[in-house]
């Protein structure tokens, strides 16, 4: 357990950045554009990857399903509609309603892959997707935006990203996983990348745009998959997906520190109930 949640830190740490790069970079280059493109450079990367993992053995034809589920889960499905909704809301707002993926990758975990948490985890987890949604709908002014509506479909998502991602790095390997998943939907991003730059001039796009591509592509879309897949193999998905409910505390801290957002009073009140609930699903056992 403790290699699972030292690579599941590692891997929310990259991923706490994926909200604010993408309130960055989407304006300038568009969501389109910004989703195919850090497809294409995590490709680029795992093919370097996987020629000097000479030794890793390519998919069987059983895997192939389960890995495109995990690549349209996580590389067009969640950045494409996060992308969407963060041009419509700060980037501080779309990472807190995001915080809900660990309570639905644990559910679909549940469904998926036969765990099955103790009650204390699901009081746990309820405790802070309560801590979280609440969170939400108090920066909102008490109501729910359109754009959150985006934001749950990212969530939905990214939960299957997450879970067939987390069979696939137990069956052959988190890296191997990844490197797979991004070069099979290598075509589609360039197909889809050609068709969203026809009437889209780059030209004008300034280096922060840029710079938030890049850590899309390198770091959440890469690295950070990685050692956030490898965590789920080893600590479990349920369990290790938990930590995912940090996530949103660090992307608006990253927020206010980059973007300049505002942080309200309630961001310590939501951080001490979050990680109260993340210790006793971490400390649960079956």
């Amino acid at each position: 357990m403790t290699a699972g949640v030292a690579w599941g830190a590692a891997g929310v740490l990259c991923f706490s950045g994926t909200a604010p790069a993408t309130r960055v970079a989407a304006p300038a280059i568009g969501p389109e554009t910004l989703t195919f493109a850090r497809i294409l450079i995590a490709a680029l990367l795992a093919a370097a990857a996987l020629a000097l993992m000479r030794d890793a053995p390519p998919p069987g034809r059983s895997d192939l399903g389960s890995l495109a589920l995990m690549g349209l889960g996580l590389a067009i499905g969640f950045p494409l509609l996060l992308a969407i909704a963060v041009e419509r809301v700060p980037a501080a707002h779309g990472a807190v309603v995001i915080g809900v993926v660990p309570a639905a990758t644990a559910a679909l975990a549940a469904l998926r892959t036969g765990e099955r948490p103790p009650v204390r985890f699901w009081l746990g987890c309820l405790g802070g997707l309560t801590a979280v949604l609440g969170f939400a709908i108090g920066q909102g002014g008490g109501t729910v935006q359109a754009a959150d509506l985006w934001l749950l479909a990212a969530v939905a998502s990214c939960a299957v990203g997450y879970v067939e991602g987390g069979r696939q790095a137990q069956r052959i390997g988190a890296a191997p996983a990844l490197c797979w998943a991004m070069l099979l939907l290598a075509p589609v991003a360039f197909a889809g990348l050609t068709i969203s730059l026809a009437d889209r001039s780059l030209g004008h796009v300034d280096a922060d745009a840029w710079a938030g591509l890049v850590w899309a592509g390198v770091m959440s879309m890469f690295l950070g998959s990685i050692a956030w897949y490898r965590g789920l193999a080893a600590g479990g998905i349920a369990r290790i997906g938990q930590l995912n409910l940090l996530q949103p505390l660090l992307a608006i801290t990253w927020s206010a520190l980059i973007l300049r957002e505002h942080i309200t009073a309630a961001v310590p009140l939501t951080a001490i109930a979050v990680l109260a609930a993340m210790t006793v699903c971490l400390r649960s056992r079956a």
